[in-house]
């Protein structure tokens, strides 16, 4: 099974995360599936914008894959880690084309942060942003990287220690969504947007969206390395063991992005 369903809708493409669990975990092999489908997309003369959801009535990400981080035993593969997340972000943001989230139920930890990677963030009405890492024993540093860029100090303190759900209202007020819909409507409202951006002249729609990301693209170079020394402290710990081995062995479809 394809991990990236893949869709032209009259110059759209749609990307739709397939993974074999609703809550659409990025483990190393999504997240190469997503990229190299992206980096496609922008190529492909025939499509002119990029809409990317976890499916109906799926989540959107709820995050990191267990079962990968939980074989996490060097330095060296925490360092990998944080380089293909990294590498999944910027990936987003140097995209030239229009991109749109399609945001349905959860979208934690990795999937919150690799939604606000978008240039246009739409959730349905019953969907929440999370990034509940710090009660885990997680490090947080991506994360707070991030907010602290696209928001404030105030939202990202807040986001990021708070530990609980944001809702769509609070998304729009916080600048995290652009606009929020009826599950029923969000693949065909993100459809809609995809298709107004898209009718901006190219070039200068790429040239601004390079700018206006840059200092975001700035902020995760930046945090990297830093992000690799939180994240083998914390590994090192063992903290978050507990937490992993309780969900696996219930078999929850429950997750906690990792890392933020």
């Amino acid at each position: 099974m394809a991990l990236i369903h893949i869709e032209d809708i009259r110059g759209t493409r749609i990307l739709t995360l397939n993974h074999d669990k609703p809550t659409n975990p990025f483990g190393k092999k999504m997240a190469e599936a997503f990229t190299t489908a992206l980096r496609a997309a922008d190529r492909d003369d025939t499509v002119n914008a990029i809409v990317v959801h976890g499916g109906r009535d799926r989540s959107f990400s709820a995050g990191g894959d267990f079962n990968e981080v939980m074989l996490l035993a060097t330095d060296e593969s925490v360092d990998d880690l944080i380089d293909w997340i990294t590498e999944l972000y910027l990936t987003v943001l140097d995209t030239g084309k229009p991109t749109v989230a399609a945001i349905d139920r959860h979208a934690i930890g990795l999937g919150f942060q690799l939604a606000m990677m978008f240039d246009w963030k739409i959730m349905s009405t019953r969907a929440s942003l999370a990034m509940p890492e710090l009660e885990h024993g997680i490090g947080a540093s991506m994360g707070a990287a991030i907010l602290s860029t696209i928001s404030s100090y105030d939202i990202a303190r807040h986001a990021l220690m708070s530990c609980r759900p944001i809702g769509p209202d609070t998304a729009l007020r916080w600048g995290m969504a652009d606009e929020a819909c009826e599950p029923e409507f969000l693949l065909e409202r993100a459809i809609q947007q995809a298709r107004r951006m898209a009718r901006y002249p190219h070039t200068a729609f790429s040239a601004t969206k390079h700018v206006l990301t840059d200092r975001l693209r700035a902020s995760l170079e930046q945090t990297r390395e830093d992000s690799k020394a939180v994240h083998r402290r914390t590994f090192a710990a063992k903290a978050m063991h507990h937490h992993f081995t309780n969900i696996l062995t219930k078999n929850t479809k429950a997750a906690v992005g990792v890392p933020s």
